[in-house]
């Protein structure tokens, strides 16, 4: 049987799982594992995760890991920048969705009835494996200061440590004139931090967003391929793996609203700053 194989359980996974609904594959959980105790821990821990996008994904036993060792790994490909620009096409008109009843999902009250907008204006947390730091991918807070005074409400979307990194999320809060919700700070305080709770957990919020901007991370992969028809303004560093501009303008020929705007270290961020802020204007009309 051909598989596609996944090996963590983060936003390039959701990558992977969509490319499997692509070529009707299935999906083999094989960690990077090689003590049995650590790796059915991590095996069953990925599972639990990742079946919430697809009815396909199946475990491997630490035993038979080894006839996998060639399957199809394209979070690989993707990160040794192997992925022709041409295989977003099939990508962007296939999409993943919900394994598990919305309604038994984690609700948020603080967001209904509001206009939402997603926002990550940094990365304090990265694997290290996409060519940038999260300090080369992260972005000064001034260029989203024009979010401040717009009339939707703002939405963090960014992972963060729920200790160390506390006190630079009340800060954020603070800057948003109080305004920016963070997701289990004022409610669900089981989903404060994003990184370690589980996917399925944030499937309502994303749901009720009207547009999300800031730097790319798991949250895109999450929206293009749960729900594309969410505008995206996805500010990526030009030295990472990812090809942004082919992804947005695959999606774009769907008829999707999806923008990708670069910038390195010379980048003029006064004048990102206008153009992200003219996007989103223009986006949201």
């Amino acid at each position: 049987m051909e598989v596609l194989k996944i090996t963590s359980q983060f936003g390039h996974e959701i990558m992977a799982e969509n490319f499997a609904a692509v070529s009707d594959l299935a999906i083999a959980v094989v960690p990077n594992k090689d003590i049995q105790e650590e790796y059915d821990a991590e095996v069953q821990k990925i599972f639990d995760n990742m079946r919430f996008f697809s009815a396909t994904v199946f475990k491997v036993p630490f035993e038979e890991r080894h006839k996998y060792q060639h399957s199809l790994d394209v979070v690989r490909l993707l990160k040794d920048e192997k992925l022709p620009d041409d295989c977003w096409g099939e990508f962007a008109r296939t999409r993943l969705s919900s394994q598990d009843d919305p309604d038994t999902l984690t609700q948020y009250p603080g967001l209904e009835d509001e206009d939402n907008i997603l926002v990550i204006p940094q990365k304090l947390l990265s694997d290290g494996e996409c060519g940038v730091s999260a300090a080369q991918q992260s972005l000064p807070l001034e260029v989203f200061d024009f979010l401040i005074a717009r009339p939707e409400k703002p939405v963090l979307g960014q992972h963060f440590h729920k200790i160390n990194d506390r006190p630079i999320v009340e800060d954020l809060v603070k800057r948003f004139d109080g305004r920016l919700y963070v997701p289990g700070l004022t409610e669900n305080e089981h989903v404060f931090g994003i990184r370690g709770v589980q996917h399925r957990e944030y499937y309502n919020m994303y749901r009720q967003l009207k547009l999300s901007v800031g730097i790319a991370g798991t949250h895109t992969w999450y929206l293009l391929t749960m729900f594309p028809e969410i505008p995206q303004v996805i500010l990526y560093n030009k030295s990472g793996v990812e090809h942004w501009p082919a992804i947005a303008e695959a999606y774009r020929k769907q008829g999707k609203q999806i923008y990708a705007i670069g910038f390195d270290e010379n980048t003029d961020m006064q004048q990102l700053s206008k153009e992200v802020e003219a996007k989103v204007a223009e986006l949201l009309g």
